[in-house]
């Protein structure tokens, strides 16, 4: 497949408009590569997602950061901007994940979606770590879900790619979606530079879309696994999973998440720092691709930190579990 192909395969895949297929380091800084938040324009995101991110690459528009995941925050940080939904503007950007941010948080998409249509503002959610198997945010209400790619290819492609779906307009009593159409526009008369794949990386992106379902249930369900295994280790505290009773947002998670509760499970360690659990353990716990096939784990707040994330891969969880027990009484 050449580029176009795997745009239209991945609209398909979405029920999206249209896709665009980029390459960045991460989803704030394909938005910024896309071009459709001009200078003027405000963007209100939540605080812990790649919060330096959007120090860069945003410039001219008025970046506001909140520290909630509610409607109120969202709506708060908009107050004084006359927004539009016309081409030219301004337009007001409203930025969550679907999951994401310290404690794996999941916003109420459709609550921000209707906000955001009241507000004429612009949905736009990272949809990375959920991915398109595990969530659809363009159902839910955004204009606009951007996906890096890492777990799609299963970590197997030389470059970070970022795919941006837009969503079809609505019509509801006679009347057309204006945030979609306007989020169309923009898309379609962006300056983002065409992507040139090269072979290899048209075959993995390919291949991972055949795959795409069979792997991240795969995914889902050891992080279900090693989120119990975990919950019940005496040794760590504060288990943070969606799919646990436990986390804030599980009720939410379980109208807004589809087959699962995503890849990624976080946890704090008691009286020892990431860094030392990671000298305890197997190398390829830090050194396997981003959503490849063995589990990963990650130091969100730094080596000194006592925070660990972990991304289930399709390896055993027993084997896994049984290694970060070893790891965890060293």
């Amino acid at each position: 497949m050449d580029v176009q192909q795997l745009e239209e395969a991945w609209a398909l895949r979405t029920g999206a408009r249209e896709a665009r297929l980029l390459t960045a380091s991460h989803v704030p800084a394909a938005l910024s590569l896309l071009g459709i938040v001009q200078p003027g324009d405000r963007l209100v995101a939540f605080a812990d997602d790649f919060t330096d991110a959007f120090a860069h690459g945003f410039d001219g528009c008025d970046v506001a950061l909140v520290g909630e995941l509610s409607v109120a925050a969202f709506d708060a940080a908009s107050v004084g901007f006359d927004a539009s939904f016309d081409v030219a503007g301004p337009h007001l950007w409203w930025f969550v994940n679907s999951i994401g941010g310290f404690g794996l948080r999941v916003p109420d998409l459709r609550a921000l979606g209707r906000a955001a249509r009241v507000a004429r503002a612009l949905l736009v959610v990272d949809n990375t770590v959920a991915s398109v198997f595990g969530c659809d945010p363009l159902r839910l209400g955004a204009v606009l879900s951007l996906e890096a790619l890492d777990r799609v290819c299963a970590g197997g492609a030389p470059r970070k790619l970022v795919t941006a779906s837009v969503a079809r307009s609505q019509l509801k009593r006679h009347r057309v979606d204006t945030a979609a159409e306007c989020a169309h526009a923009l898309l379609t008369g962006c300056g983002a530079p065409v992507l040139d794949l090269t072979v290899d990386e048209a075959d993995v992106l390919e291949c991972g879309l055949e795959t795409l379902n069979a792997r991240i249930q795969s995914h889902f369900d050891r992080a279900r696994a090693l989120a119990e295994y975990l919950a019940a280790n005496e040794m760590v505290r504060n288990v943070r999973y969606p799919g646990l009773s436990s986390h804030p947002d599980h009720a939410v998670a379980t109208g807004i998440l589809e087959h699962g509760f995503g890849p990624a499970v976080e946890f704090d360690l008691i009286d020892r720092s990431a860094g030392e659990l990671f000298e305890a353990l197997p190398g390829e716990f830090r050194t396997s691709p981003a959503g490849g096939a063995a589990t990963r784990l990650s130091a969100p707040r730094g080596k000194q930190g006592s925070t660990i994330r972990l991304f289930a891969g399709i390896d055993d969880p027993l084997a896994v579990a049984a290694t970060l027990d070893h790891a965890l009484r060293k």
